[in-house]
């Protein structure tokens, strides 16, 4: 199979069926003013998902840019409902 193959191929791209995204369960886990303000931060298009990944990080949350990105995007089950 080659790269025509693939793309023509649905099954390449069945959605995940995880629960919550990661970064919804983060947000679960933290005090209301925390999770406030890095909602806050998370909808600052002026501030990148990898800052965020990184401060998170610092603080002992191994949250990647990707899982931020996605949530950012709507693309997280948690923000489709």
């Amino acid at each position: 199979m080659g790269l025509l193959d693939d793309l023509k191929n649905k099954e390449n791209f069945v959605h995940s069926s995880r629960g919550k995204c990661t970064f919804c369960t983060f947000l679960a886990t933290i005090s209301k003013e925390e999770a406030k303000l890095i909602t806050e931060r998370v909808e600052d298009k002026n501030i990148t998902s990898s800052s965020l990944s990184r401060v998170l990080r610092k603080n002992g949350y191994d949250l990647s840019d990707g899982v931020i990105s996605r949530h950012r995007r709507g693309e997280c089950l948690g923000t489709r409902g």
